[in-house]
């Protein structure tokens, strides 16, 4: 079993969107009197544990554990899938739904040769965020707020967007796996 330690509690402060990834971020200005830069990315961590349960607990509380799914509908499914283009922007969306795929978000390189965030992240939350210790010695606390809310925007764009609308909506969910049926075989025929 992993061992799980809450770092630099109130160092950082998060506020999620849907998507659980950080649309706020703020970082004391004290960071670097009350921690050491290789602790940075634990304390990042800690925040985000500590707000995605802000952001659960209402659901959790209400017993409503089958909204905490990150995955969407069957029918947003189905007509993201047929929404794609290309046989890997199909394989693509169907690894995100299984797990399979990490979106991962890069700060701007630094002076020492590394990024200055990197945050990975599945479709449903964070599982990482690395702030480069040698970079964040000298970095403002804004700024590495910054590079945290860029990377999880770089994350937002790169998450498949799933849907319910356009010319898939007036089928029927039946209609909607026979066309998705098809259609994969179309890919896997034409590629």
């Amino acid at each position: 079993m992993t061992e799980f330690r809450l770092i630099g509690v109130g160092t950082f402060t998060m506020h999620l969107d849907e998507g659980r990834l950080p649309v706020d971020v703020d970082v004391s200005r004290n960071l670097h009197n009350r921690l050491d830069p290789p602790d940075f990315s634990a304390a990042a961590m800690t925040a985000y544990y500590q707000a995605l349960w802000r952001h659960d607990a209402p659901i959790i509380a209400q017993g409503k554990f089958a909204a905490l799914s990150a995955s969407p509908s069957r029918r947003a499914q189905l007509i993201t899938l047929l929404d794609t283009q290309s046989l890997a922007e199909f394989e693509a969306v169907e690894r995100a739904l299984r797990g399979g795929d990490e979106f991962i978000g890069h700060g701007p390189p630094t002076d020492f040769g590394s990024r200055s965030v990197t945050v990975a992240a599945s479709l449903s939350r964070i599982s990482s965020i690395s702030i480069d210790p040698a970079w964040a010695a000298t970095a403002s606390p804004p700024y590495i707020a910054h590079d945290i809310i860029d990377c999880a925007n770089q994350i937002r764009h790169q998450r498949p967007h799933f849907h319910e609308g356009g010319s898939w909506a007036h089928r029927s969910d039946d209609e909607l796996e026979y066309e998705l049926g098809e259609y994969e075989n179309y890919l896997t025929r034409t590629s």
